[in-house]
């Protein structure tokens, strides 16, 4: 199996592909004992099983997915109110179930096969299409994988996907769903509506003392001081321990000798080409220019003009006619040539510009290429000093010690919360891979044996926690202020909602809608009476600024005349009237909607499946298990 990956990638395939894991098994799980070493099993479905270490690594994966959708690093506690760890247990339990189906129906895969659909894979390739060295010795360096173990994983998953694809493939939905589903979505609706918002109100709320303790007593979890963690950082990127200083001018002349050709910009030319109907044309325009006509002048008797014949400057060898391109760089400039006999015909070429090859002179590039070469080596010397980085750990060094020992620069960070802010609640910049920082910091304690993380292909990240701040309530005089102005927020909201609801209690009892206005809303900035305004025809999901998606939601669950409020993002509250519902002419999707459809389906089809399969197995869930992956991985400074 090994020789045949070999074989398809030219000996680096299986390495890179160590990366998969990362995202393919979030669901799936990946092979926990060479992860985290043996633990309990977290379910159990015959002869198949997740262990809780298996169980994590999914947890921590869509706990990243969760944290990049809300655009900040979200806690676990925050997670689980979303119901992540039972949604991911659902998610290895289904996998599990699918492992065990597979061992009962004898499903197979050739080495061969699999090695090809690794191979194909160009999750795993770099910008330049191959697999990349560095980004395998760096991705196994952190997980301690064996391309062994990644294939057996890779080839659970395709096992898998063969109960998958065999169940729901090709599906097709009936044309009556999509026509329902086309109702629905394209419907439009016209509403009447208005604003009401804080300029309803004579005089602003002014909150008394009691009000501000009463709200800050009844609001307490909104002024917590979050937890901060002291960090130690240790960043090696060749940028970091290169050393332009140290190349010789020596090394600079035989690496400039090496590239000069590549150096060099060759001779560019404008041609002009001029192409002929037949040979009887191109004798006579031959004449013409011999008897003194200009080239100018002969291009416009034939109705061109010479930016159509112009194919602009250059290469000799830009030229896809190996006689015009002889003809055109032997040419004298501004001198036509005689007739050529070329690809597309008889062709008589001018040359108007000519720009003369030329050669980078070595001291306009000297400190480029000392830069590079100094790069370079230090990209050679990466790996050399995360050896010698990690041997003195092995010893018994911090971080602080160990690049002291090897004149190298660490940084300490004095607090930093989950979301990468400072005590002012900036966002501390220039640190490398923050958010997969955040994530393995906040789950490791001061004294961990953690491990480094990989930046881009040649860079790692070292860091301990040196101190840990935990959090606290703010006092009420901390925030006063912040309290105060969320009470007036809060009774100004109060007092809007209750106006609102009175306009459309009103508005349903029969009144005239602007009547209603003219008596309960103060005039404009102009000292006109407010009036409802009416909207354009709006599908379901369409953006419209003025009236809010909220209202726009609650239009469409409303029938034709209904009236209803709903609350806008800029604290107004919206009353609108269902003033009339279109449906649509086109009743039909297209075609990639009904893709979606059919793909939608077949997730659904697929859910089921799984869940009978489950159904008739013997599935025993351990809770005790999954406490025991969190907790010993908050204390064991794994750097996942």
């Amino acid at each position: 199996m090994m020789n045949l990956l070999r074989g398809f990638s030219k000996g680096w395939t299986a390495k890179i592909l160590i990366a998969l894991l990362i995202g393919s098994f979030a669901i799936w799980g990946v092979s926990s004992s060479i992860l985290f070493g043996p633990a309990g099993n977290v379910v159990t479905v015959g002869d198949s099983n997740v262990t809780a270490q298996e169980y994590r690594f999914a947890y921590d994966n869509q706990l990243n997915q969760l944290s990049q959708q809300a655009g900040r690093r979200l806690t676990r506690q925050e997670a689980d109110i979303f119901g992540l760890r039972n949604n991911v247990l659902a998610q290895v339990t289904s996998g599990a179930v699918l492992d065990e189906n597979t061992r009962i129906m004898g499903l197979g895969l050739s080495d061969k096969a699999l090695a090809q659909e690794i191979a194909n894979d160009p999750t795993f390739r770099d910008l330049s299409g191959t697999f990349s060295r560095n980004i395998l010795r760096s991705t196994l360096r952190q997980y301690g994988l064996s391309e062994d173990e990644y294939i057996q994983d890779r080839k659970r998953v395709a096992l898998r996907n063969q109960i998958l694809e065999g169940t729901s493939a090709s599906l097709d939905m009936p044309k009556v769903f999509s026509d329902a589903i086309a109702l629905f979505r394209n419907e439009k609706r016209v509403f009447d509506y208005v604003a009401v918002g804080s300029e309803v109100m004579e005089t602003k709320p002014v909150p008394t003392q009691t009000d501000i303790s009463e709200y800050y007593e009844a609001n307490k979890a909104n002024y917590m001081a979050p937890e901060y963690r002291k960090l130690t950082l240790l960043t090696l990127r060749a940028s970091d321990i290169v050393k332009p200083q140290d190349i010789t001018d020596d090394e600079i002349r035989t690496a400039y000798d090496a590239q000069k050709k590549g150096l060099r910009t060759p001779e560019t030319r404008r041609v002009e080409q001029l192409v002929l109907k037949d040979k009887v044309e191109a004798e006579s325009v031959k004449e013409k220019l011999a008897s003194g006509t200009s080239f100018e002048d002969v291009v416009k008797e034939l109705g061109k003009t010479i930016k159509d014949i112009d194919l602009g400057l250059v290469t000799k060898t830009e030229l896809p006619d190996t006689k015009v391109s002889e003809a055109a760089f032997k040419a004298e400039l501004n001198v036509p040539t005689n007739i050529i006999e070329g690809l597309f015909g008889s062709v008589i070429v001018r040359v108007s510009e000519i720009k003369a090859k030329t050669t980078t002179a070595y001291n306009e590039v000297k400190d480029k290429i000392r830069d590079e070469l100094a790069l370079q080596k230090a990209g050679d010397e990466v790996f050399n000093t995360f050896d010698a980085v990690e041997d003195e750990r092995a010893a018994g060094s911090n971080l602080v010690d160990a690049a002291k020992a090897l004149d190298l620069r660490t940084r300490v960070v004095t607090k930093i919360d989950a979301q990468g802010r400072d005590e002012n609640g900036n966002t501390i910049a220039d640190i490398p891979i923050l958010q997969q920082l955040l994530r393995v910091a906040f789950e490791s304690q001061p004294g961990d044996d953690t491990r480094e993380l990989p930046v881009g292909d040649d860079g790692f990240l070292w860091y301990e926690v040196e101190d840990i701040t935990p959090p606290r309530q703010k006092e009420l005089e901390e925030v006063k202020s912040d309290v105060g102005d969320a009470w007036v927020t809060q009774e100004t909201n109060k007092k809007v909602l209750e106006i609102a609801e009175s306009i459309a209690e009103r508005i349903r009892k029969g009144e005239d809608m602007n009547a209603v206005l003219a008596d309960v809303l103060p005039v404009d900035s102009i000292g006109s009476a407010v009036k409802f305004e009416t909207s354009a025809a709006l599908a379901r999901n369409a953006q419209d600024p003025k009236i809010g998606n909220n209202a726009i939601t609650e239009g469409f669950d409303a029938k034709k005349g209904d009236i209803k409020i709903a609350q806008a993002t800029d604290g107004n509250v919206i009353v609108l009237r269902v003033a009339e519902v279109q449906e649509p002419d086109d009743k039909t999707i297209p075609a990639e909607g009904i893709e979606q459809l059919n793909a939608a389906a077949s997730d659904d089809i697929l859910n089921q499946v799984v869940q009978d399969m489950q159904s008739r197995l013997d599935v025993t869930v351990n809770q005790g298990s999954i406490e025991a992956a969190f907790n010993s991985y908050g204390g064991g400074g794994h750097g996942m």
